[in-house]
């Protein structure tokens, strides 16, 4: 069966004109303040038509849409921003609001927040683009949107990016104006020793643990106190669960109980510990139901996963090792974690969401922790021994608590600066 929008004849100036009020007050209280412009925008920005900005909760999406309805004439209602879960939608379509602003305005910018909370978004975001293409459309959604799924295949209408945390140098930039160049990893790799003994940064061990414990989400800069910060995170786990993966695969509270007990299966286990096989024995679920709820909590941005560097189809539904997605969610959850055990957690967690979010792939190694291109790494602490890739002609030790390394081993924070 077909899919057919019907428009109404209800929408009012009166009504537009109150999505422009609305905006307009949005934007005085946000205009002033001062905004981080991160180099991923630039790649944003030049997307002609359509621009989808996915990423999980708190990491900046309604920040920069507002910022960039600004920029792009929202004051002079060139622009227009709304939110998707706006009450305007209970009565009122997209598609609707398209077409006034195409045959009543002059607005050919809409900005939609949130577009995974308006139903048939797909079908309606498409009959958009189709029907009114000199109107140009941003919009943001949960990092779990599927362009491909369904009928309403948008893959080659909607440009996708991927919006990530802070990185450490991004924090640097933005919580401190330490301005530090982004690394190519083979520049890293190739000078690190030069980079490390280069860097003018007083304390910066002591600002890449600030970093680690709550530096990766950008709106952690409006509490003042850390138990603040962490409860507005635990809120934001709590919803991206709850809300978004429930909304967007219909599932029922038993199975999102089950998906909030892996994902804390997954912040109180060592990386090497877990995997969808051994999850599904320890809650006496079946292995697909366990897979889909994984790859759920990734989607969402709440874990991460690496696999062996020969992965075939079978093992790509059963990850070698499951990470936290960052470093922040760790210290969130007030781990009972041995010292040790919490710190060699933190490192890995650390270099696998850096190394990801550079949209570099790394492996699971057998040799060492992980292999990034043609290269073996393991990961510890300044006194970590090398021993376990001494025989290997390409490999490193990524080493914690170190300001600058040696030959073969790189400090840990300068990873951090890949993105």
């Amino acid at each position: 069966m077909k899919y057919v929008i019907l428009l109404g004849c209800n929408l009012t100036r009166q009504t537009v004109d109150r999505l422009f009020e609305i905006q307009r007050i949005i934007i005085e209280q946000i205009e002033n303040e001062p905004f981080f412009w991160r180099d991923q925008f630039n790649e944003f920005v030049t997307t002609q038509h359509v621009c989808g900005i996915l990423g999980a909760r708190g990491i900046g999406k309604t920040t920069f849409l507002l910022q960039y309805a600004i920029q792009s004439g929202a004051k002079k209602r060139e622009a227009l921003y709304v939110s998707a879960d706006n009450v305007f939608f209970l009565n009122h379509t997209l598609l609707e609001l398209a077409d006034y602003l195409y045959k009543q305005t002059s607005t050919r910018f809409l900005l939609i927040d949130e577009i995974h909370k308006y139903p048939h978004w797909m079908a309606e975001l498409k009959n958009i683009v189709d029907t009114y293409p000199s109107i140009r459309i941003f919009f943001s959604g949960s990092s779990m949107i599927d362009l491909v799924q369904g009928k309403y295949d948008l893959s080659r209408r909607v440009v996708l990016h991927k919006l990530h945390g802070l990185s450490f140098r991004e924090y640097l930039a933005f919580y401190l104006n330490i301005a530090v160049p982004k690394l190519e990893l083979k520049d890293l790799l190739a000078s690190h020793l030069e980079i490390a003994q280069g860097l003018q940064i007083t304390g910066v061990l002591r600002h890449f643990k600030d970093y680690l414990k709550l530096g990766y989400y950008p709106f952690f800069k409006g509490y003042t106190k850390d138990k603040d910060k962490f409860q507005a995170l635990d809120n934001a786990v709590q919803m991206t669960i709850y809300e978004d993966i429930a909304t967007l695969h219909t599932l029922k509270t038993s199975s999102l109980a089950v998906i909030e007990q892996l994902y804390k299966f997954v912040l109180n286990s060592s990386p090497g510990e877990l995997n969808a096989s051994k999850l599904s024995n320890n809650l006496n679920k079946d292995f697909e139901s366990i897979s889909n709820y994984l790859k759920y909590l990734e989607q969402a941005g709440l874990v991460r996963s690496i696999y062996p560097g020969n992965s075939g189809q079978a093992s790509l539904r059963n990850p070698t090792k499951l990470y936290p997605e960052n470093t922040n969610l760790i210290h969130s959850a007030y781990l009972p974690l041995a010292q040790d055990q919490m710190k060699g957690k933190m490192r890995e967690t650390f270099v696998v969401n850096q190394v990801q979010n550079a949209e570099i792939s790394i492996f699971y190694s057998k040799i060492g922790d992980f292999s990034i291109e043609d290269w073996i790494f393991e990961v510890g602490g300044a006194k970590k021994s090398s021993k376990q890739i001494s025989c290997e002609k390409q490999a490193f030790l990524i080493a914690d608590d170190l300001l600058v390394g040696s030959k073969q081993t790189i400090p840990l924070y300068l990873f951090g600066f890949l993105y």
